[in-house]
């Protein structure tokens, strides 16, 4: 009976185990759909990331020229990582190409925004929204949560980074450290530009650490962690075209006339899709702060500034 209740007991585990094996594959061969999925999507969204890197970059240029405001090692340094994130990508490193984008994306809209505190009050952007920059406790408790989160990484990618005697990692997070003391910085000022700075070193921080892990696929590193991330990171770029067009265009001047009717279109759409957003239907939102990006582009383009189409 022992032996009998032995082989029944050892065949129960041999089943046990057949079927958490299979459990296995089965959770691995969903990871690789979604991870195939996701790296399809990138590869699908990166020729407009691409596309709008390029436009801020030359717009940057002509307004620095214009204003006598010497960015040209900003303008240069992007110019390279541009190219070094198309390389990439055509190489089939689509994270590291789309991280080289975010690098050049945030230096020149810095640039930017540095230029328009310098800008006398009549070439500054209006606020788009009532109350934009008036301090909310939502947006507050959502900065110190992603800087603990960043915190935290950046702490665990030290950790790694000394175990596996990895400079590049331990240079990584020296570029981290300043990154978020740079965000606390911008963020007495301007909340959102703090913000921009703090999901920056949280985006690099998980690249590395996913790096020095080894043999781990970094496809999920850039998914957003909700829509709502989404959509803020839409945000971001529409404020910073939006920003441009008092600087490129003089009120009141002829060109500005022809441009009446982008810029109503523009600034129509961004509040539909903040007031989308605060019903958190973020489909429709992000749709239409991506067409209203579209039309500051189109703007700027017939402001003079030649960008690809």
């Amino acid at each position: 009976m022992k032996n009998r209740s032995k082989h029944a007991l050892g065949a129960a585990l041999i089943a046990s185990a057949g079927l958490l094996a299979t459990a296995d594959v089965l959770a691995d061969a969903q990871s690789a759909r979604v991870v195939a999925a996701e790296e399809a999507r990138m590869k699908s969204a990166f020729p407009r990331l691409l596309d709008s890197a390029r436009e801020l970059n030359k717009a940057l240029k002509r307004v620095s020229e214009q204003r006598k405001v010497d960015n040209s090692r900003v303008v240069q340094d992007n110019d390279a990582k541009i190219k070094q994130a198309e390389a990439a990508a055509a190489d089939g490193k689509i994270v590291d190409a789309r991280l080289m984008l975010e690098d050049a994306y945030l230096a020149a809209k810095l640039a930017i925004a540095d230029m328009v505190q310098a800008a006398p009050p009549a070439a500054r952007p209006a606020a788009p929204a009532a109350g934009r920059d008036t301090p909310d406790p939502r947006e507050q408790k959502d900065y110190a949560a992603r800087k603990e989160s960043t915190q935290a990484l950046r702490d665990a990618l030290a950790r790694i980074a000394d175990e596996k005697n990895d400079d590049k990692g331990r240079a990584e997070v020296q570029v981290i450290d300043k990154l978020m003391r740079d965000a606390d910085t911008e963020r007495a000022e301007n909340a959102r530009r703090g913000r921009a700075i703090l999901d920056h070193a949280y985006l690099r921080t998980k690249v590395q650490i996913e790096r020095l892990r080894g043999g781990e696929t970094l496809v999920r590193t850039l998914q957003f962690d909700s829509k709502g991330d989404e959509y803020r990171y839409e945000q971001d770029r529409n404020e910073t075209y939006r920003m441009l067009i008092p600087m490129l265009v003089q009120n009141g001047s002829a060109r500005d006339a022809r441009l009446k009717d982008m810029l109503d279109r523009a600034a129509k759409l961004r509040t539909e899709a903040d007031a989308q957003a605060r019903r958190n239907e973020f489909e429709g939102a992000l749709k239409n702060i991506d067409e209203s990006t579209t039309e500051y582009q189109k703007a700027i383009r017939n402001a003079g500034v030649l960008l690809p189409g």
